[in-house]
């Protein structure tokens, strides 16, 4: 046999070593699919509704995430609701990209978030049960773990900003919302002025955080067996769909040390008034002093138009033009030489005083922001009176004491086994790195876990 020489030899190893290592060879969106080790794990909370275009939904929430400086994570998709996402199998075969799987979906008529138009009591408890085995799927590298709705978006440094955070337990953003300065005057509180906040601050407390807001201690969180589904023995009467502000509240009256990115809005959480001039829309404030009105939503300027086709509304509405509030880096949400607006088109009632006031009277005194909270000691005890209990009256009660106190509660269980809308769940197929314990959860073939 003829002898190879070693130089020969040791090029060859380094044109292999050269090509293993070339980012090209990964995924899209994805340096090298099989060697990046998550210490990043993000739970995408989902359903059928974030489907639609690239400027919204689950593909806006992807791409935010794959515009992260820094590329070690992996996202979690759960899908719970009372139809199919039909369009999650085309969103995933667009982005091609190996750190996005789908964890588990519960699909079916117990699943529904409402009915008649209201919410079903047990579905925000059972959607963070689901939450919670997502969770503990993460994989083994895992340093933080956030819960987030398929429908946010992040800032594309926040993931760095995480990796400056070695020393603490929880790091929670400020955060764009419809939700800023929720006592204010409409179309007026989300404006750029002087001693005013960026966006919403984060207090980590009940009305002033968000789930998709905060990033936890991975092992903490489980060595702790923290569980959103379990925090009803905690809650004092909040219900469900309250748990991530008193998951917040929980771990921060037990001693877990907190950094705050204040004034820094890392974090859209939709919609946002921010986020609706990123897409050339208006915002329609006049319905934010009715619990129907969603706080505020975005709008089309022929939807805007329409509410101003009638004698009725143009008599009771008006729209005026604000430069919104920002941390200065709204292109952080944007793809690189983007540009924003930071001017907005707003709808609000004429009478803006009697809206403010409703405003006021229907969120109370606890979810008032700091530099709103004097205006509550003008009021009289009268109107003071129609504060709602949990924010006013029992505010003392609900919220000076230990959230952590235990208290026997039930908790709404997972669905049967062999129920017909048995969840489905998936398994991940596992880069060489890494293994998960036996009792994490699985498919077989036969689709029993």
């Amino acid at each position: 046999m003829k002898s190879i020489s070693v130089p020969l030899v040791l090029a060859w190893l380094c044109a292999c070593v050269i090509l293993r290592a070339d980012p090209s060879s990964g995924l899209k969106g994805q340096p090298d699919a099989l060697n990046a080790v998550p210490a990043i794990c993000v739970i995408i909370r989902t359903y059928w509704g974030h489907g639609g275009d690239s400027h919204s939904g689950l593909r806006a929430l992807i791409a935010s995430l794959q515009r992260q400086s820094v590329k070690e994570w992996e996202a979690i998709l759960v899908v719970m609701d009372s139809r199919p996402f039909e369009d999650l199998s085309l969103i995933l075969q667009e982005v091609q990209d190996e750190r996005i799987w789908t964890f588990a979906e519960w699909i079916g008529p117990k699943f529904s978030p409402k009915t008649a138009g209201a919410w079903n009591l047990d579905y925000h408890a059972l959607l963070y049960n689901l939450t919670d085995e997502a969770i503990r799927a993460c994989p083994l590298t895992t340093r933080w773990v956030m819960a987030t709705n398929g429908d946010n978006e992040y800032a594309a440094s926040f993931f760095e900003e995480l990796q400056k955070s070695a020393d603490s337990d929880v790091v929670a953003s400020d955060f764009y919302s419809r939700y800023q300065r929720s006592t204010a005057a409409p179309c007026e509180r989300f404006a750029q002025a002087v001693d005013m906040p960026a966006c919403k601050p984060n207090k980590l407390q009940w009305c002033h955080t968000d789930l998709g807001a905060n990033a936890f201690n991975y092992e903490r969180l489980i060595r702790e067996d923290r569980r959103f589904g379990a925090l009803a023995q905690h809650s004092n009467g909040l219900t469900a769909d309250h748990y991530d502000g008193v998951m917040a509240q929980a771990v921060l009256n037990t001693g877990w040390k907190v950094r705050h990115l204040t004034n820094h809005c890392m974090f859209d959480h939709s919609p946002s008034p921010q986020r609706c001039a990123r897409l050339g829309g208006v915002w329609d404030d006049s319905l934010s002093h009715d619990p129907a009105g969603g706080a505020g939503s975005c709008i089309s300027r022929s939807e805007a138009d329409k509410h101003f086709a009638t004698p009725e509304g143009q008599s009771a509405l008006e729209e005026i033009t604000i430069q919104l509030s920002s941390d200065g880096n709204l292109q952080a949400f944007l793809p690189p030489n983007s540009t924003t607006s930071t001017r907005i088109q707003c709808l609000r009632q004429r009478n803006v005083e009697q809206q403010t006031l409703q405003m006021m009277l229907m969120f109370g005194p606890l979810c008032a922001a700091d530099v709103d909270a004097p205006a509550f000691a003008g009021l009289s005890d009268s109107t003071a009176a129609h504060f709602p209990a949990q924010t006013g009256g029992l505010q003392q009660q609900v919220f000076a004491h230990q959230l952590h106190t235990p208290r026997p509660t039930r908790v709404p269980p997972q669905p049967p086994r062999h129920s017909t809308h048995q969840p489905s769940y998936r398994k991940k197929v596992l880069p060489r790195w890494q293994s998960r314990p036996a009792s994490r959860h699985t498919v077989g073939s036969d689709g029993e876990l």
